[in-house]
């Protein structure tokens, strides 16, 4: 209860007491920098000693604005000469440390390995703006007794709280009403909290739900039905049964050891994954499970559910609503032991959850697990992998296509375990490739090949599904003038812009900018144009026609622009609201449809010829992945890979269920090229308005690599055009694949270095040198898998 007592007043000294300093971590707009003093030094005000340790969130000064910070270790002295003016440490966000000493070493790591202020890591394990949605605020304790002296500033305070209609005021309110300086009332607020009076809380701020400039909702809240979980019924196989008692010894023996699951698709490497997380949380341990896209999180949850309790599951990713991902956060949090499990994407493997018993990836092939942008631009499987190792727990990467650097890197110092069948046996589908140099031109000149139709109609007659993937969204990739060849192009990126039949514009897939359809040439004032390049929603047109009885579904990024919509897209296909599922890559990924009897890429071919050294990898990963959505059930399944290039030895390898060939022939070809696992690829990336600067200082780049480098070993010649030295060598800089994107021109420099020590020592003295350039944005991305 607020007390009306009189206060008794004491005037005291404002001058802070200093006993102990604080190394802090802040989340700097840096877009990269050397890692080596990524911290800042605040004075820990003696009223806040007791309450700040390394791991806790604090809100601190920093330059004129106030910042969230993170304490990385606390200290009794400075060095002497240090002569910068040391500032206070104004508040602490969290009682008690968030991160404990494994997460700590974890995130150090990141920051050394991806050249990445620490802060930004830190920050990344809450989500960016994760400390922005709430407010701090105080309120008077139960009772003020008539004993208790304070001063007038101290009674300042607490009278505006005596006054107030309402329970709690925020700092922001009582700061704005009062005269004191920030330091100050920071000051007056921690005594007062001291002394019992005051009770500090956090309120979260509803903030209303924000779109993307494609109109896109940027956060999904998740609702998933509830189940009662129930323990396993099903048996293992022996191929199951080996690899599971495999990874249960390590886990009982607390290994970090990293096991490649290669199975092939529909071979029960969930199965494997659940029964694990059972003998986990029989040892009160936790596990991490990721999947690389959010749209596989509701399958994952289902299959969790059933088996476990759905409180003791959080999910955990980046689109998440901000009011689940608070509560998620407070739920992890609190020592109740109720989070057992931690489902999500990519950025769950940064999750604050601790005593980590197992950590499961699957689909581990995926490029998804790569963060692109904004940094730390951490792969999550090396973060994994350490994660592991500090924890001491095992890593399981599940896949039926693994990535060539992975698998042989696990070929050399981790352990594979093999799934060759199907669960009950089941055969993998029939895979058949449809030469369309003979299909198209004579007989049929529809996207849907002849063959593929037929088998189409007989699975529709017999009331199964069929998935058709084509991965390129929109209807048309481009509209030409038939009189001049004009095509239109993005304003802001040099890419032309793709038609959209359902809105009746032509949009850009990369910075989202639309246009009206031209109805006469710019040019040449023709108004006949051709319509070229098929896309996903060209391809649902037609087989609409051709299919008129059957109900037809597409997904792509196109469809998902309702909160939730892809969920109700999979539970419709799921439970047979539709019979035809089209999309892009999206369809290929995870999903498990036993009544999908035929799949058909539409064009094939599309995936092949990216100027990229993984084409072949990503062609053979998702043509594997789509071609094991059929047959999965007790029905056979088949096949349909429309090519004009039917010879094509990955097509080959693909139809043969082929893995171990394609990675023969592919890693001879990686080493011939010094490409990854044979060299560590980093890619620096400037961007400007002012093509000429941009490349200027890209070049400035360059010298400064080669003079770096050149005190490892004398200049060479490259073989493949680029200056070398020491084993390194830098290609370019040249324009990227897309020169220009966002209305800012794009160069790279591709940098070949043999290993870890070197490719830290490069870069970190390389920052070291370099100035800012204001006027080109300047992007490191450590172990490259996008070179477009």
């Amino acid at each position: 209860m607020k007390s009306d007592t009189c206060l008794e007043l004491k005037e005291s000294s404002n001058e802070p007491q200093v006993t102990h300093y604080a190394k802090v971590a802040i989340d700097l707009p840096v877009p990269l920098s050397s890692t080596e003093h990524d911290y800042f030094y605040y004075f820990i005000p003696e009223e806040l000693k007791e309450e700040i340790k390394v791991g806790t969130v604090v809100h601190v000064p920093f330059g004129k604005q106030e910042s969230t910070g993170y304490v990385l270790e606390t200290v009794n002295t400075l060095n002497s000469k240090n002569d910068f003016k040391i500032r206070p440490i104004y508040s602490v966000i969290y009682n008690s440390p968030i991160w404990d000493d494994n997460y700590l070493k974890l995130a150090r790591w990141i920051s050394n390995y991806y050249l990445t202020n620490i802060g930004t890591v830190l920050s990344s394990s809450a989500s960016s703006d994760f400390f922005d949605q709430y407010t701090h605020e105080v309120e008077l304790s139960e009772e003020i007794h008539d004993s208790t002296i304070f001063t007038s500033e101290q009674k300042f305070i607490i009278d505006k709280l005596l006054k107030s209609t309402k329970k709690s005021l925020s700092y922001k309110f009582l700061l704005q009403k009062s005269r004191f300086t920030k330091q100050r009332f920071y000051q007056l607020i921690n005594e007062l909290k001291n002394k019992g009076v005051l009770r500090a809380k956090i309120k979260y701020i509803e903030k209303k739900e924000t779109k993307t400039q494609n109109g896109k909702n940027k956060e999904l809240n998740l609702q998933f039905p509830a189940f009662s979980p129930k323990p396993s019924t099903l048996t293992l196989n022996k191929e199951q049964e080996n690899a599971y008692n495999l990874i249960l010894e390590s886990i009982q023996k607390k290994e970090a050891k990293t096991f490649l699951l290669h199975g092939i698709t529909g071979s029960g490497k969930t199965e494997v994954y659940l029964k694990l997380f059972e003998d986990v949380l029989k040892k009160d341990k936790t596990a991490i499970y990721l999947v690389p896209e959010i749209y596989l999180i509701p399958q994952a949850f289902e299959r969790l559910a059933k088996r476990f309790n759905s409180d003791e599951i959080v999910i955990w990713h980046s689109s998440v609503s901000k009011k689940e991902r608070f509560n998620s956060w407070e739920k992890i949090q609190s020592n109740d032991k109720k989070v057992k499990i931690i489902l999500g994407a990519r950025s769950a493997i940064l999750a604050p959850i601790k005593n980590i018993g197992l950590i499961v990836l699957d689909e581990a092939h995926d490029p998804s697990y790569k963060q692109a942008s904004p940094a730390p631009r951490y792969d999550a499987i090396k973060v994994a992998l350490k994660r592991g190792e500090i924890e001491n727990c095992p890593v399981i990467l599940g896949t039926a296509t693994p990535n060539i650097v992975d698998y042989h890197n696990c070929l050399k110092n981790h352990t594979i375990l093999e799934l060759p069948n199907r669960i009950e046996n089941v055969p993998m589908p029939k895979v058949y490739l449809v030469d369309l140099t003979n299909e198209y031109p004579q007989t049929n000149k529809n996207i849907i090949s002849n063959v593929l139709k037929s088998s189409i109609n007989e699975a529709l007659s017999k009331n199964e599904q069929i998935i058709l993937l084509l991965n390129r969204r929109g209807y048309s990739s481009h509209i030409f003038c038939r009189a001049c060849g004009f095509i239109q192009f993005c304003k802001n990126c040099s890419v032309p812009l793709v038609f959209h039949k359902n809105y009746s514009l032509m949009i850009c897939h990369h910075c989202g900018y639309q246009a009206n359809t031209i109805r006469e040439c710019p040019d040449c004032k023709s108004p006949h144009f051709k319509y070229s390049g098929l896309g996903t929603q060209q391809l649902e047109e037609e087989v609409i026609k051709i299919f008129s009885n059957a109900k037809v579904i597409r997904v792509d990024s196109d469809q998902l622009r309702k909160k939730d919509e892809y969920i109700k897209i999979w539970k419709d296909f799921s439970s047979h609201k539709a019979d035809i599922l089209i999309g892009t890559q999206l369809v290929a990924k995870g999903l498990d449809l036993p009544n999908v009897t035929v799949v058909g890429v539409v064009l094939a071919d599309t995936m092949l010829h990216f100027p990229d050294y993984v084409s072949h990898e990503r062609a053979f990963q998702i043509l594997t992945q789509v071609t094991g959505r059929a047959g999965r059930g007790q029905k056979e399944g088949k096949v349909f890979i429309q090519t004009y290039q039917p010879d094509n030895p990955v097509f080959k390898f693909i139809q043969d269920h082929n893995f171990n060939s394609f990675y023969k022939n592919e890693i001879k070809q990686r080493e011939l090229f010094s490409y990854p696992p044979f060299t560590k690829l980093s890619r620096i990336i400037f961007q400007s308005l002012n093509e000429k600067e941009c490349l200027d200082f890209a070049n400035e780049i360059l010298k400064h690599l080669l003079e770096i480098s050149s005190g490892l070993l004398n200049l060479t010649s490259s073989t493949e055009g680029g200056p070398t030295s020491g084993g390194q060598s830098f290609l370019g800089p040249a324009p990227c694949f897309f020169t220009k994107l966002h209305n800012k021109y794009r160069y790279h420099i591709l940098c070949k270095i043999p290993n870890e020590e070197k490719t830290n020592f490069i870069f970190n003295r390389l920052f070291q040198r370099i100035n800012k350039n204001a006027k080109v944005d300047i992007v490191l991305d450590i172990d490259s898998v996008n070179l477009l």
